[in-house]
């Protein structure tokens, strides 16, 4: 994508409506990610889609991006597509952590790095836009807050579940638990000043207050006229798909473990995982063990633009088999934005929106049993398949990123009107 594209007014099209979005001709838009960037020559993000989708709003003539840099050999294997820097971004780059409690314990040693680079952001910038939860953050919001600055908030996850991940052991898991805990009472306190959005109702109930309303968003780059219509088949199913980051509380090995069930009845059902992380490779292995190469295929990372989309075009049922928490993951609304039923947990913000038996399916966390048979379902009812498909396709057509920019234009225009940002 060009540099000067993402600046020219955009006119969004449907069968619906037409709508248009122009810059603020001279508004310096500043961001604050907690995602890491690889170093090595290049500075690359590693959550493209928030980025893109933030950039897409158009809220700003220009955009500096403050993020934390890893070094290359410190960073999960992966390819990730988005140069900041070949977008025109203005890069601000901070230390890079490898996780939530490194970051916390290492602000004292980092802290006078943090808040120049905080100052610095602030000064090319008339609203900051940050992402959470970071600890990091509240300085870029405490400094926001004294200049009398615009503030959006997103807070995209439950770091109080979050924490309680496998991957924490003994004294770590003690650290991390205590460091989620105060992180979380930061993010309420910060969210007192500026707009916050979050993603999902768990989030929603979590954070709002009478006194400080919170609002949700979905951070989607889905517009209307670029959904596929479910399509209506008597055959089996055989084509699943997964798409998501290769971790701990992801129930990935469980999803594997029901395919091994279930290719005793169904020899030809397929999996395709997606996605990038620290379990890639040992899950590989786990597939190996067990003979399965035929039946599931770990892709790796795959681009968001062309190679994900046709996974999304060829698959049957979508399915998210999450052990831990979430807010309301993304995957799922590009999945009904592609026509496909969803199979997913019931956890965190995802059963705020997936309606069992109504747009999808919710089975227990970590329960082998009920989610080989609720894949049992799907693979042999195809009017099941098309129910659920069609429920969450018209559940996706109220949260378009039509919608959502149309929402976020508002709410900056009742807080801030001063901006001159328009819906």
């Amino acid at each position: 994508m060009a540099f000067l594209d993402l600046y020219n007014s955009q006119r969004l099209t449907s069968d619906h409506h037409t709508i248009e979005f122009r810059v603020k001709q001279g508004l310096r838009l500043g961001i604050y990610l907690h995602d890491r960037y690889r170093g090595g020559g290049n500075f690359t993000v590693s959550n493209s889609e928030s980025l893109n989708f933030i950039k897409r709003l158009k809220l700003a003539e220009q955009i500096s991006l403050a993020v934390s840099v890893t070094p290359i050999q410190d960073i999960d294997r992966g390819n990730y597509r988005v140069v900041a820097e070949e977008l025109g971004i203005n890069l601000l780059p901070l230390p890079g952590w490898r996780n939530l409690a490194e970051s916390l314990t290492s602000i004292p040693f980092s802290l006078s790095r943090i808040l120049k680079t905080a100052r610095n952001l602030l000064a090319k910038s008339d609203i900051l836009w940050l992402r959470l939860p970071s600890g990091v953050a509240f300085f870029f919001w405490w400094l926001a807050k004294k200049q009398n600055k615009p503030v959006i908030m997103h807070v995209s996850g439950n770091v109080l579940i979050a924490a309680r991940s496998q991957k924490y052991k003994g004294l770590r898991r003690l650290t991390a638990r205590l460091a989620s805990f105060t992180l979380h009472l930061l993010t309420r306190w910060m969210s007192r000043y500026g707009i916050t959005l979050v993603t999902g109702g768990e989030l929603e109930k979590l954070f709002s207050t009478p006194l400080r309303p919170v609002y949700q968003i979905d951070d989607i780059l889905l517009s209307e006229n670029e959904m596929l219509a479910p399509k209506q088949t008597n055959r089996r199913a055989k084509d699943l798909l997964f798409v998501g980051r290769f971790d701990h509380g992801k129930g990935i090995e469980l999803l594997i473990q029901a395919i091994e069930d279930l290719r005793v009845d169904f020899p030809v059902i397929r999996l395709r995982m997606a996605g990038d992380g620290p379990l890639l490779e040992p899950m590989q292995r786990f597939v190996a063990e067990r003979n399965l190469e035929k039946n599931v295929r770990i892709l790796g990372f795959v681009p968001a633009t062309g190679p994900l989309e046709r996974l999304y075009k060829e698959a049957d049922i979508f399915v998210l088999p999450s052990d831990k928490g979430e807010g309301f993951p993304r995957v799922i609304l590009e999945a009904w934005g592609s026509g496909l039923p969803v199979l997913a947990t019931r956890l965190g913000g995802i059963p705020y929106r997936i309606h069992h038996d109504k747009n999808g399916l919710l089975v227990t966390p970590g329960n082998r049993e009920k989610m080989v048979n609720a894949l049992r379902r799907l693979i042999q009812d195809g009017n099941l398949r098309y129910r659920l498909a069609k429920g969450g396709y018209e559940t996706i057509r109220s949260l378009t990123f039509e919608h959502q920019a149309r929402r976020i234009r508002e709410l900056l225009n009742r807080y801030y009107p001063h901006l001159g940002i328009h819906p």
